[in-house]
């Protein structure tokens, strides 16, 4: 099956075979209902900007059992194929940043979704390399708190369990990546980091805020919300 599709395209039980053996890799986000507004404007621009590239494809779960029970994906989630194998899989309700997670990796340019540097749950510190700063901090749909630190930096694991517990508490709308400057350096000197901890908040790839040193934990929630309130 060799298709150019600039819109995604909708399968069910019946043509669910023949889209999955597409000439392209297909990303396939199955829900049970509709999907997300922001998932849906996300497929819609990947379909547009990857015409030719990647094939994009919703499936109603509830419209079609035999495809659900195939697929084993009953709560929905989001897959990647190639060649008609599957190479990737998030299980759950589709988001948009899973949605451009598993694009990226069927198109070479990120890791695996659950491997080191990809967004694999929302609502933890992932650890980012400077290979991967660009695609998962700059291009970040979200708002991004990047905390700079080296495993030798005692207030740099003072002010860590603070961290984890805003990236928990703003699952969905904040997402935290931790550069251990030890082996990624590149970044941390691009931004002029001297002293360690560093935080810095990015918003469309601009940083918005930064802060040195061991923060109070309220000093950080403000600056978390006032990135988040920022156009």
């Amino acid at each position: 099956m060799s298709v150019q599709m600039d819109t995604p395209i909708t399968a069910n039980d019946q043509s669910l075979d023949r889209v999955l053996r597409a000439a392209l890799p297909v990303l396939l986000v199955a829900t049970p209902g509709t999907l997300k507004r922001r998932v849906q404007d996300k497929l819609h621009k990947l379909a547009h900007a990857e015409a030719g590239n990647l094939l994009v494809v919703k499936l109603d779960l509830s419209d079609s059992p035999q495809a659900a029970q195939r697929l084993n994906l009953p709560g929905g989630g989001v897959l990647g194929f190639r060649d008609g194998d599957e190479v990737s899989r998030t299980e759950g309700i589709p988001e948009a940043n899973t949605v451009q997670t598993h694009a990226d990796f069927l198109l070479g340019r990120g890791p695996k979704p659950g491997e080191s540097g990809a967004w694999a749950a929302d609502g933890a510190p992932v650890h980012v390399t400077d290979a991967q700063f660009e695609q998962q901090v700059l291009k970040s749909e979200l708002p991004v708190l990047v905390d700079f630190w080296a495993p030798w930096c005692g207030p740099c694991h003072m002010i860590a369990p603070t961290v984890e517990k805003l990236a928990a508490e703003y699952t969905g709308r904040l997402r935290v990546a931790k550069v251990n400057t030890d082996e990624n350096p590149m970044w941390a000197q691009r931004y002029g980091v001297q002293g360690i901890p560093t935080l810095l908040l990015v918003k469309n790839g601009q940083i918005v805020d930064r802060m040195v040193g061991v923060q109070p934990e309220p000093m950080l929630r403000a600056a978390v919300e006032r990135a988040l309130l920022l156009n």
